[in-house]
């Protein structure tokens, strides 16, 4: 037996008259004289080699080998529709926008190499980035205001589903004169929970990261300052405010030109992961899968 168009056709006529029990009705409902749809089905049962279906004067019934053959044709049309929801999809999307919301740290170091490769890949895919904290990241996955998310929270909501894409740690820099900046012992947790520090707002990865290390040790901390920015605890950072707290992404020129120091750590853990999240249950389009690809560092 082939697998053409009209033979699905077909098996899609015998499904349904298993569900009516009736020729005549089907044929009514499809449109068809009885004598054509009959010669339909008796061109199946001949393309298959076996009975399907028993008629009598209280209707069609299936045979045992048509009730089996029908289970796989329910099979076979689920498949099929499948199939042409994806290829609807795929026809939708690919010219159409993809909508990333992604955190600071990621948008600002990250996201730049990952949406410059992914032109190099699909370069009719256009994507429209927000850029915001990892809290209201999840949000607008959460609520379909974005096809995707990249965070930096190490706690992920039950409503979306996640991938980690790799780490980052979070480092202590202090600019001179901050007594830090020659200390030759790590600092400990508690110095540092004791220490008026620069740090990212409630709601961002980076703070989110922070506040659950000192947790675990069963301190907190006290903000000096509390800034929505990398760029700003920086530049706080750099006129000797206090030490600020980020990720060692968004100080690698300071730190290797001198004007900002890391501070040693003797018992706090500041690693957190870097991952992209989407909502449950949704079907994304290809080039978002294309873009997760990217950047989690493999080819397409």
């Amino acid at each position: 037996m082939s697998t053409s168009g009209s033979d699905l056709g077909d098996l899609a006529l015998l499904v349904r008259v298993a569900q009516l029990g009736s020729l005549g009705r089907v044929a009514e409902e499809v449109g068809l004289s009885q004598p054509s749809l009959s010669r339909r089905m008796a061109r199946l049962e001949r393309g298959l080699r076996l009975t399907l279906l028993q008629r009598g004067p209280r209707g069609t019934t299936l045979t045992p080998s048509g009730r089996v053959v029908v289970d796989w044709a329910e099979e076979v049309l689920g498949a099929a529709r499948r199939f042409e929801e994806s290829v609807a999809v795929l026809r939708e999307h690919r010219s159409s926008t993809l909508r990333v919301a992604a955190s600071m740290t990621i948008a600002e170091h990250l996201a730049p190499t990952w949406l410059s490769r992914l032109r190099d890949v699909e370069p009719d895919a256009v994507v429209a980035m927000s850029v915001t904290n990892s809290t209201d990241v999840a949000d607008a996955v959460e609520h379909g205001r974005a096809d995707l998310g990249f965070v930096e929270s190490p706690t992920i909501r039950r409503s979306v589903r996640r991938r980690r894409l790799a780490w980052d740690h979070l480092v202590v820099v202090v600019a001179d004169p901050h007594p830090w900046a020659g200390r030759t012992r790590p600092v400990t947790a508690a110095d540092l929970a004791r220490e008026p520090l620069l740090v990212r707002e409630p709601g961002s990865g980076t703070r989110e990261t922070l506040d659950e290390a000192l947790r675990t040790r069963g301190l907190e901390l006290t903000p000096a300052q509390v800034l929505a920015s990398n760029a700003a605890l920086k530049s706080s950072a750099l006129v000797g405010i206090g030490p600020a707290v980020l990720s060692a992404l968004a100080v690698v020129d300071e730190l290797g030109s001198g004007r900002l120091v890391a501070v040693g750590l003797q018992d706090l853990d500041l690693r957190r992961p870097l991952s992209v999240v989407w909502r449950d249950g949704v079907q994304l389009p290809p080039v978002a899968d294309v873009l997760v690809r990217l950047a989690a560092g493999r080819s397409r």
